[in-house]
């Protein structure tokens, strides 16, 4: 980079890609093309959602940077935008490979399924209006995409029934970005929390949108994502969820009480059996690991724990909001994520305090 772009970036924040790196993306988005056209006839459906994971990320790629890819001048870009279309592009070699690899043999491809959207650069804040057009074009483009193929699947419900449900979900988490960014637009002035909640809800959008099109094409992805992240860089954050003990969300105020109770072998009956009817949605991993960020930050602290197993923290805000799942809490609220029994879906909750339980609930209570 010479000195003119380096104190461009500087100063303006924004940065001009290189015309070889912008060839660069053209030439992976036309090998994606190629491998849809190339494997369009595989019958195997794990093969066919890594194709469809590379069409996503390399269509939101596509839509994050603009026209900085037409012509043969770059345009700039945010430093932000430009880094986050870097992960998304260079995520797809991987893969590719994978793709043809489950269409050779079954089951061989190394990188395990579903992909998902992949590291969030964080930028400037509050987010630059460049970044966040380009996450609506993202949105829009992948909503688009996959359209068509979430009607006809409509026609068989229960069999798509996660798919259907995440892109319910994506495309009502888009229109609520939408309406914030229309509103910058249309040149009013909005706070800086808004550009932070049209962000978050773009990126929720997409997280849904390219596991959508893979559980369009394998429809058992969906029925429970993955504990371990695909790879650096690549997945969700990594968190305690990714651990095999069946103490990782439960409180250590909780386990305190539970020793000192007697009551530790029925805990652990509970908590084994919690842990193996328990379907890990994206919405767990998004709250564990926005909570071990925000306990770093010294923005929570614990202030106790919630009475039904698996006994998780409940959380006291020490900063003067935070952001957790699309809530703002304020000062002194709290907040905790009841999961759910049986496999069922859990639930957040907040409000300014709770009461404290007398006991602890186990199953047969």
């Amino acid at each position: 980079m010479g000195l003119m772009d380096w104190l461009r970036e500087g100063i303006t924040g924004q940065k001009i890609c290189p015309i070889e790196h912008l060839e660069a993306y053209k030439r992976l988005g036309e090998q994606v093309y190629a491998l849809h056209a190339e494997l369009a006839g595989s019958g195997s459906p794990r093969s066919q959602a890594f194709v469809q994971a590379a069409r996503s990320l390399q269509t939101m790629a596509d839509a994050l940077i603009g026209d900085a890819l037409d012509g043969d001048e770059p345009k700039p870009v945010p430093i932000v935008t430009h880094d986050q279309a870097d992960v998304w592009y260079g995520a797809l070699p991987d893969i590719m490979v994978a793709a043809r690899q489950e269409a050779a043999f079954a089951n061989s491809a190394r990188t395990p399924l579903p992909v998902t959207l992949g590291e969030q650069i964080e930028g400037p804040k509050p987010c630059p209006e460049a970044h966040l057009a380009g996450l609506r074009r993202a949105a829009g483009d992948m909503e688009e995409l996959l359209r068509l193929d979430v009607d006809l699947a409509r026609n068989e419900g229960e069999r798509f029934k996660e798919a259907i449900l995440l892109y319910e979900e994506a495309r009502t988490r888009r229109q609520a970005g939408d309406s914030i960014v229309g509103t910058i637009s249309n040149g009013r002035r909005v706070s800086p929390e808004s550009h932070e909640e049209a962000e978050e809800q773009y990126w929720i959008a997409l997280s849904n949108f390219i596991l959508i099109a893979q559980g369009l094409k394998e429809p058992e992805l969906l029925k429970r994502i993955p504990a371990r992240p695909i790879r650096s860089g690549s997945a969700f954050k990594a968190c305690k969820l990714d651990s095999d003990d069946i103490w990782k969300v439960t409180s250590e105020l909780a386990i305190r009480d539970i020793n000192r109770s007697g009551e530790r072998a029925q805990a652990i009956e509970d908590l084994t059996e919690h842990w193996e009817l328990f379907v890990e949605t994206p919405v767990e991993r998004e709250y564990e690991s926005t909570v071990e960020e925000l306990l770093a930050q010294g923005m929570i602290k614990e202030d106790s724990y919630w009475y039904c197993c698996p006994f998780p923290s409940v959380y006291r805000v020490s900063a003067p909001y935070v952001r957790v799942l699309g809530h703002q809490i304020p000062r002194g609220h709290v907040f905790v994520f009841e999961y759910g029994d049986d496999g069922e879906p859990g639930r957040f909750i907040t409000q300014a305090s709770f009461q404290p339980a007398d006991e602890r609930k186990y199953c047969e209570d």
